[in-house]
């Protein structure tokens, strides 16, 4: 598979954390000490450090990490183990044609489960079929539309097989989990953590013996960001905070969108966590 973009670019970590404190342009210009066109053209992917240094602050996240995004510095080194397998499809939406959404799937022995299922499925039940998996469940993230695209596809071809949902974001025909439900897929041990914020009810899956040690995370958290949450920022700050980055620093977070990273690359490197 060809490297995955990191999916937000600095501009969208400072449209993120104004959005989530509510910060007018105006506002933030003048707390800043920089002009409302400095802060636009930053809002537009125009690196100015000095204007960066000066915002970056005041909304609470770190200048160097947001600089460091900018400059491109860094991409994270993290690679799935046996066992685990990302499928990454295409999901254009206006404005963002280049989107794209990951679907995973994990195994041991013949067992096997999903998480998310993308845009597209076909890639992900080819592999099942090829392998001799059995299918042995879906675990839904969150029930934004992005990631469950090809949910009819995937119970069509498994009818027997148990989707499991949050209770929080119920959907017809589906196994409704809550924070603490426990699974397992062979060797692997599955635990549900609730990490909403950026939708009101997702939960994050921590997996966890099969040969490694993996978060499922959907769009909680992201590689050098977070999923937006406009309406309930504090929420998921924390819930990031308590729920995943408190987990051992070698864990690797497997997100919705862009590369998969690790619980300490993000402690080192997220602009949002640099406390």
């Amino acid at each position: 598979m060809a490297k995955l973009r990191i999916e937000d670019d600095f501009e969208d970590v400072l449209a993120k954390a104004m959005a989530g404190q509510g910060w007018t342009a105006a506002a933030l210009a003048d707390k800043s000490g920089i002009e409302r066109s400095q802060l636009e053209s930053l809002l537009a992917g125009q690196l100015d450090a000095e204007a960066l240094r000066a915002v970056a602050p005041v909304l609470q996240l770190s200048a160097e990490r947001v600089l460091s995004m900018a400059e491109q510095a860094w991409y994270p080194a993290a690679s799935l183990p046996d066992g685990v397998r990302l499928f990454n499809t295409p999901f254009p939406v206006p404005g963002y044609q280049a989107m794209t959404v990951n679907s995973y799937l994990f195994w041991s022995g013949d067992q096997a489960m999903a998480v998310d299922t993308g845009a597209s499925a076909e890639a992900l039940l080819a592999e099942v079929k090829q392998r001799g998996l059995t299918l042995s469940g879906l675990l839904i993230t969150h029930s934004h539309r992005d990631h469950i695209a090809a949910l009819d596809a995937v119970r069509a071809a498994h009818p027997q097989m148990p989707i499991y949902c949050p209770a929080g974001e119920a959907l017809p025909g589906t196994v409704l989990l809550s924070e603490g439900a426990q699974l397992h897929c062979g060797a692997w041990q599955i635990e549900a953590r609730e990490t909403s914020g950026h939708s009101p009810g997702a939960l994050s899956y921590v997996v966890s013996g099969g040969g490694g040690a993996l978060a499922f995370v959907g769009d909680a958290i992201f590689c050098l960001s977070i999923g937006k949450a406009p309406s309930a920022y504090v929420q998921a700050l924390e819930h990031n905070r308590k729920k995943l980055l408190s987990l051992p620093a070698e864990t690797l977070l497997c997100p919705g969108h862009g590369p998969v990273t690790t619980v300490g690359d993000e402690l080192q490197r997220n602009p949002f966590f640099a406390d």
